[in-house]
């Protein structure tokens, strides 16, 4: 076995000791204080030594984690039925390229019937507006650069941990300077992973507790995936400029705007950054889950993944994907989009296409993109809603889930005045759904 341990040693490279990997790794690869490098490059190597088994490599490389990947998982892959698979599989479905859910301890709370919801008129285009006003690029630009600047976020790695921290740290900073009279909640959301989940509120001006408990307060909710993935091997680098580190300063822009201005909202509005999206929407799955057990009313859901990716040639349009949705709310939200932003509105279809067997199942995928964390909401019953840069089938970007979603793309195809405007949809949301207490 040492043997084996040098041989596979020689194939990586060292490096600075700026990118580190967490401990158990570095006691696989039996390095102490080392950092290593895992390029693609010297990957491919390591999976040749490994004869072509993804699940092998990360046995070796992740012993903790390879001890579980026998274990049983049911999973959705996007656009097919559930089937059983195993934790070791969903390696092998991500190097493929394929997204999914995994519902394992899920199985029976699927629910998903067409709100009858009468959504309202808007009504707060003065206070909207006015809010607007305080979205600045250059603060998307600056908490981006540092999202980025992450090896990747993996959801099981300590940069997972880190770059959540980072989203924290983030907010608190900016709560600590909400004016006098704005109530505001902030709290980390822990999971079975290492990587946790983050929970700001805006409560109502009568504060956390209702004054009547048989007055319903339906809870908005605006969200976007703070995790990042690279598809070839998740121990590789993954900037996730665009998935979803895209998403993730647009909505933080949103709530750091909303705070400025003294939002004080009639209903509690809630901003998520979920942990593990990439690994299955593990960390909005558990947040549904607590939600349904706490019995809170949820009124409305919107998920930001993707924001800023303009192909070059392309028009940038605000984009609601109408499949696997609320078409309901999704037809408001289009209105209030068009309303708000400066922007091209477009809907789009996820559609589905054949892909290979795995285990002995036909699995499907959509041709291009996938779903995200507000299927987590969708599939339990609750209106949820998925705004995306662009038509996945015709502005797809082809640089996500690989060490090259980057924010400098050539042609200034990475674009942070579109994320604004998702940024205004995203303020629009919540007041016009959260109402503004004067």
């Amino acid at each position: 076995m040492r043997t084996t341990f040098i041989a596979l040693l020689s194939l990586l490279s060292f490096v600075s000791a700026s990118i580190w990997y967490p401990t158990q790794i570095q006691q696989a690869l039996q390095i102490d204080n080392v950092a290593v490098h895992l390029t693609e490059d010297n990957f491919d190597r390591v999976l040749a030594a490994h004869h072509g088994d993804i699940v092998e490599v990360m046995r070796f490389v992740d012993p903790v984690y390879g001890a579980t990947l026998n274990e049983p998982r049911l999973l959705q892959v996007f656009g097919a039925e559930p089937v059983w698979l195993t934790e070791g599989d969903k390696l092998i479905l991500k190097r493929r390229g394929l997204s999914f859910m995994d519902l394992t301890g899920r199985e029976d709370t699927s629910s998903s019937p067409e709100t009858q919801i009468e959504w309202p008129e808007l009504q707060y285009q003065k206070k909207v507006n006015d809010t607007i006003q305080g979205l600045n690029v250059e603060e998307m630009i600056v908490n981006l650069a540092e999202l980025t600047s992450f090896f990747n976020r993996y959801y099981r790695s300590e940069h997972g941990v880190q770059s959540s921290r980072l989203i924290y740290d983030k907010l608190l900073e900016i709560i600590a300077g909400a004016p006098t009279g704005v109530h505001i909640s902030l709290e980390t959301f822990t999971h079975s992973f290492p990587q946790p989940s983050v929970i700001a509120r805006f409560e109502p001006t009568h504060g956390r507790s209702r004054p009547n408990r048989a007055i319903k307060m339906p809870l908005v909710i605006i969200g976007a995936h703070q995790d990042s993935a690279n598809y070839a091997f998740p121990y590789l680098p993954a900037p996730g400029a665009d998935d979803d580190g895209s998403g993730t300063v647009t909505i933080l822009e949103a709530f750091r705007a909303l705070v400025q201005a003294g939002f004080k909202p009639e209903l509690p509005v809630e901003f998520h950054w979920y942990a593990a999206e990439e690994a299955g929407l593990l960390g909005s799955q558990d947040i549904v889950s607590e939600y349904i057990a706490q019995r809170k009313d949820i009124g409305a859901m919107i998920q930001f993944d993707m924001t800023a990716y303009v192909p070059k040639g392309t028009e940038p349009a605000v984009t609601f994907i109408t499949t696997d949705v609320d078409t309901p709310l999704t037809n408001w939200t289009m209105r209030l989009a068009a309303e708000y932003s400066s922007s091209t509105v477009a809907g789009a279809k996820l559609l589905y296409v054949a892909t290979p067997r795995l285990a002995g199942f036909n699995l499907l995928s959509f041709s291009a993109g996938a779903g995200s964390d507000h299927m987590s909401w969708h599939r339990a019953g609750f209106p949820a809603i998925f705004a995306t840069e662009g038509d996945p089938l015709q502005a797809f970007n082809p640089y996500i889930h690989t060490a090259e979603d980057r924010i400098n793309l050539a042609d200034g195809e990475f674009s942070f005045e579109h994320a604004l405007e998702f940024a205004k949809v995203a303020v629009g949301f919540a007041i016009e759904l959260g109402g503004w207490a004067d």
